[in-house]
């Protein structure tokens, strides 16, 4: 089942197909977490099982009423990618009111189905948007067993094939 978001940069996989081998690992870790539960707690995560992904993770806390996120923590190959810390910086901060609009899309889809999500496509990096894509994993956990609170995301980064030159 895949949805395409509001804008046309991004699609939004809920079916979890990862293909990034990395992205997979940390969904199995995730699902293993939560052990039969809809979603694991942060508690039940130890960041020393995740050593070789940690840069290319997030942790995103989720705020209600109104509703929110926030960067918590950002791991060195994103900030590297993006070419900027956003740490501690809420989304609606930093990103325009079409691309906050599509983020957000895929969040409440998550919140109200209460499951993970994936998205792929072509990020808004700079000048850099025909060079790369992307695949992201939107993973939800919660202190209560019932509301989400924060979410471990998981990004990979693939440059894109450019055409051969033929002139």
């Amino acid at each position: 089942m895949e949805h395409v978001t509001p804008d046309f940069w991004v699609r939004f996989d809920p079916d979890m197909n990862c293909k990034d081998p990395s992205l997979q690992a940390i969904y199995s870790y995730w699902d293993e977490k939560r052990a039969g539960r809809p979603f694991p707690a942060r508690s039940d995560l130890n960041p020393g099982d995740l050593v070789p992904h940690l840069g290319s993770m997030t942790l995103i806390d989720v705020e209600y009423d109104p509703f929110r996120l926030r960067y918590r923590l950002i791991g060195t190959t994103i900030t590297t990618m993006m070419r900027r810390d956003a740490t501690g910086a809420y989304y609606d901060e930093l990103y325009s009111p079409e691309i906050l609009a599509s983020i957000y899309s895929s969040y409440h889809w998550m919140i109200e189905n209460k499951r993970p999500t994936r998205t792929y496509g072509e990020p808004v990096i700079g000048d850099r948007i025909d060079y790369h894509i992307h695949e992201a994993l939107n993973l939800p956990l919660s202190s209560d067993g019932k509301t989400i609170d924060k979410v471990l995301g998981a990004l990979a980064f693939h440059r894109k094939r450019r055409p051969i030159d033929t002139e």
